[in-house]
């Protein structure tokens, strides 16, 4: 079953009430002074079902006074059907309600032209064409005119059709991405409790789940689930939810309010995003879906503005919206960029603009530095789970890198050792560099040349290392005998730099010996005379063939000695 979300659109008293209840016999007008009036002041739901295909209704009130309650109506549609009244034509809430639903990405819909009953043909014709080119010079697709009495129930199968064909074409709203529920209405149900009311933007939703009713970030545990007074057990983007949650109470839930699952989505307060119609400087009433916040607009660059909120939102990259100025009308709209952006200095985002449109997850790994982007602010900007597989970056625990970072941060590591002798002491080099464990492990498993000896990290061929005590024990160690690996096991970091600074010769085999006792069983090998066997060797030095032939091996490789048969000579 797929689940497309519709609002009827329209100037106020062009019977977009009278044509819901006409297409599915559910009144939308629900409160007393509704009826009294005869006139919507809030929205309203009903649904339409087709093969394969749940149409979800949402009523939108036309009066100019209640915008708001227009703009919460379409805050959670994929589509909208424009109700125009035939005898009138387009009205001006006709077009304000067009550009509110442009400002939330809908750029299609469906016309429907009622009360034809009323009027000549020719009249309706003129109706459809005026209206043709205000949908063409605001950028609508129009999917269809569909002329309709309510009253005399003609029409209305056509219409149906229509409405059939126009939901196969629209994409149907995300299932896979985060949880969002739009928050319209929360109450006491006796016997069950908190009962919150609202439309199911994106994700899914299933009873036991946990959910967090945000901003105000109260949790609690989904017990029940109804679409249109039906049990179900789970419900998804797209649809009408009733969730029964004991733990929140009613009286602390606000329209608007989003309940989303523990720890998927952040909130913030300062935005950035791409507007249209704003003026910097001044304040504006942003709409993150139902929810009006008021904001302080910067201006960054271009249409790209940072957004100061009054009030903590959860949004994600993509949201877009109306704005309204102070005064409650209509003034523009805006697109989120980064929900949650962690650097505001201007100048950093000038120079990484074209970035920020084109790939979030690279401008927040610059962002983010050396600091690392954390996985779960990844998903949480973009509202899906992202696998980090996919990200350019490098992953080291559970953030992500940039590389262009991390190779600044190789350069600066080794100019700062460069300054320190070849030495320094890994907390002054962390707190220098600001880098985390994991970073630096990661960082020196690159660098060949580089070892952590008790608290420093050394350069192979620069470092001073006959300053470390830990230096000192292994010369003392290796002074008077042949030592073989695993007595130096102590020793294994800094054995490299020794054999690389010529402290000691590794002889092979595992085998190790200090500069200043080869130096001297070298020269008590000359006192033997120019050439020497193996036995005069073995007695001269005092060593079984174990230390013996490795030691004399090498000597052949240092070009020492050379070997002639059963005797070496020495060549220099």
């Amino acid at each position: 079953m797929r689940y497309i979300t519709l609002a009827t659109a329209g100037h106020v008293d062009h019977g977009k009430t009278s044509l819901i209840k006409a297409l599915t016999s559910i009144d939308t007008d629900r409160l007393p002074e509704e009826k009294e009036r005869g006139m919507s002041i809030d929205i309203g739901f009903a649904f339409l079902d087709f093969d394969g295909v749940r149409v979800e209704i949402i009523d939108i009130p036309g009066h100019e006074r209640f915008i708001r309650n227009a703009i919460a109506g379409l805050s959670s549609v994929q589509g909208v059907l424009l109700v125009i009244d035939a005898s009138e034509g387009p009205m001006p809430q006709t077009e304000e309600h067009i550009k509110l639903m442009k400002s939330f990405g809908i750029d299609h819909c469906l016309v429907v032209l009622t009360k034809i009953d009323r009027c000549e043909h020719l009249l309706v014709e003129i109706v459809r064409e005026e209206t043709e080119r205000l949908l063409s010079k605001e950028g609508i697709k129009c999917f269809g005119f569909y002329p309709v009495s309510s009253v005399q129930k003609s029409g209305l199968e056509e219409l149906k059709e229509g409405i059939y064909s126009y939901v196969r074409n629209i994409k149907e709203p995300d299932c896979q991405a985060f949880f969002r529920m739009n928050i319209d209405s929360a109450f006491h149900v006796k016997g069950y409790g908190t009962v919150l009311r609202g439309s199911c933007v994106a994700g899914t939703v299933r009873e036991g789940d946990t959910l967090s009713l945000e901003p105000v970030g109260l949790l609690g545990r989904v017990r029940k689930i109804q679409n249109h007074g039906r049990f179900v057990k789970e419900g998804r983007a797209g649809e009408r939810l009733a969730l029964n949650i004991p733990e929140m109470e009613a009286k602390l839930v606000e329209r608007g309010f989003w309940l989303v699952k523990k720890d998927e989505l952040g909130k913030t307060n300062v935005v950035l995003v791409s507007a249209e119609g704003l003026k910097p400087g001044k304040e504006y009433i942003f709409f993150f879906g139902m929810r009006g916040v008021l904001g302080l607009l910067r201006h960054v660059q271009e249409d790209v503005y940072l957004v100061r909120l009054s009030q903590k939102v959860v949004c994600v990259r993509g949201d877009r919206g109306p704005v309204l100025d102070t005064s409650g009308r209509h003034a523009g709209s805006f697109t989120v960029l980064d929900p949650i952006p962690k650097r505001i200095s201007k100048s950093f985002i000038r120079n990484h603009i074209n970035l920020l449109r084109d790939d979030l997850i690279s401008y927040q790994m610059l962002e983010a530095g050396i600091k690392g982007l954390k996985i779960k602010d990844i998903s949480a900007s973009l509202g899906r789970a992202v696998n980090p597989q996919h990200v350019a970056g490098v992953r080291i625990n559970d953030r992500i890198y940039s590389q262009g970072i991390l190779k600044e941060v190789q350069e600066k590591l080794t100019e700062f050792l460069e300054k320190q002798g070849g030495m320094v002491k890994l907390a002054q080099l962390k707190s220098k560099l600001r880098l985390e464990e994991d970073v630096l492990s990661y960082l020196l498993k690159e660098r060949k040349d580089l070892k952590i000896v008790e608290d420093y990290l050394l350069s192979e061929k620069k470092s001073k290392v006959e300053e470390l005590e830990s230096f000192k024990r292994l010369m003392e160690t290796v002074k008077s005998q042949i030592k073989e690996e695993k007595e130096l096991v102590d020793f294994k970091d800094l054995l490299p730099i020794a054999i690389k600074k010529g402290y000691i010769h590794s002889l092979g085999e595992f085998l190790y010996i200090g500069d200043t006792l080869f130096k001297e069983l070298v020269e008590k090998l000359r006192q033997i005379g120019e050439t020497f066997s193996v036995q005069q060797a073995k007695e001269r030095l005092g060593l079984t063939r174990k230390y013996l032939i490795p030691l004399l091996e090498y000597m052949d490789r240092k070009g020492l000695t050379v070997r002639e048969g059963d005797v070496r000579r020495f060549i220099r």
